[in-house]
């Protein structure tokens, strides 16, 4: 198992541990790694799609998470595609024991990201190089944060769940 490999799944096994939690329903991973989005589920009747990323806590305390404009227009065309409720992307950051998830609407994005572009490795998984990358920079404050602490998520202050 590859790098890329190892944090698509443990995102996926974090993303189930919460969805769970909050009780909801028709859980489905995506089976492709190199698919667009990353997992389908229903929460209190709405179909949704998700984007999924781990990266290391160290990059969790800037004022702006990105999102390469890419992944946007791939899960906002899922969205759409699979006639979903509402799309988010969502981060965690982790040290291997502490984690904290950030989620954004595709809506939140939208109003409040603001397109650049930044020197970025090629990928996140494997060290192939860097080169500029057309992102959007989503200020961390507009995010619906919670936070893993003994296995059990809980939301962080002035946040509501989904």
């Amino acid at each position: 198992m590859d790098k890329f490999d190892e944090l698509e799944l443990n995102g996926r096994k974090l993303l189930e541990s919460f969805l769970i939690q909050v009780g909801a329903t028709n859980l489905h991973p995506t089976e492709d790694k190199f698919a667009p989005v990353d997992y389908y589920f229903t929460y209190k009747d709405k179909k949704v799609v998700a984007e999924i990323k781990v990266r290391d806590i160290k990059y969790e305390g800037y004022d702006t998470h990105l999102m390469e404009v890419s992944k946007y227009k791939s899960l906002v065309k899922d969205k759409k595609d699979s006639q979903s409720d509402t799309a988010y992307y969502i981060n965690f950051f982790t040290d291997g024991t502490k984690v904290n998830a950030y989620w954004y609407s595709t809506n939140t994005v939208r109003n409040f990201g603001t397109i650049d572009y930044k020197y970025c490795p090629t990928t996140t998984a494997a060290d192939n190089g860097n080169y500029y990358k057309k992102v959007i920079m989503i200020p961390s404050n507009k995010a619906q944060r919670f936070t893993l602490v003994n296995g059990e998520w809980s939301k962080s202050i002035n946040n509501d769940y989904l």
